[in-house]
């Protein structure tokens, strides 16, 4: 069992885009259980051009280890077109840090600041059923399972089921109230 991770999330920077593109190239980067397309550089800086990976639909967030590395990415955005419900995605892109507790910290940091930050009631993650180390890490942050998803991720050339996840605010407070020291969040910059 590995200690909780000290980490801190923040934005995008310009000064991020070559790794991102670097990254956005690497099937190794993205492991197994994401997406094959490839996505190119001119893609990632127009859109980091448009808003910076952060608006009001979709935001993405870096994870950063002690030492200040990017060692991951996390992200939210409307699960819902009429509703402030917000899905969550998360990489840790070293396959060397996974499975030690990077990823469980970037989560519960990224639903601490969703929480604390906004008017969210709900929050929610899918998954492949066989995803087992992000079912863990959901599940680690106060997630239950609510229901199978059929058909709903294409990847690697067909359409598979998704495990969806949910959250809800009372539920997040109510698993504050048991820890003996909140974590108040991660530091932004």
């Amino acid at each position: 069992m590995h200690s909780p991770r000290k980490i801190s999330l923040r934005h995008v920077t310009e000064n991020d885009l070559p790794l991102l593109c670097q990254l956005a190239a690497s099937a190794e980067a993205r492991g197994e259980f994401e997406s094959g397309l490839l996505r190119s550089p001119q893609a990632l800086r127009k859109r980091f051009a448009e808003d910076g990976f952060s608006s009001d639909a979709a935001e993405r967030l870096l994870v950063c280890d002690e030492s200040g590395a990017v060692i991951g990415s996390v992200s939210h955005f409307l699960a819902h077109r009429y509703a402030t419900a917000r899905e969550l995605g998360w990489s840790i892109h070293e396959p060397s840090l996974r499975g030690r507790g990077y990823g469980s910290a970037a989560v519960q940091a990224l639903v601490d600041y969703l929480f604390l930050n906004f008017p969210i009631n709900r929050l929610a993650c899918s998954m492949a059923p066989g995803n087992t180390a992000s079912r863990r890490v959901a599940e680690k942050a106060g997630f239950s399972f609510e229901g199978l998803l059929r058909g709903v991720i294409f990847m690697h050339g067909s359409y598979q089921d998704g495990d969806l996840l949910g959250l809800v605010r009372a539920d997040w407070e109510a698993r504050r109230q048991v820890v003996a020291a909140p974590h108040q969040g991660p530091p932004l910059c």
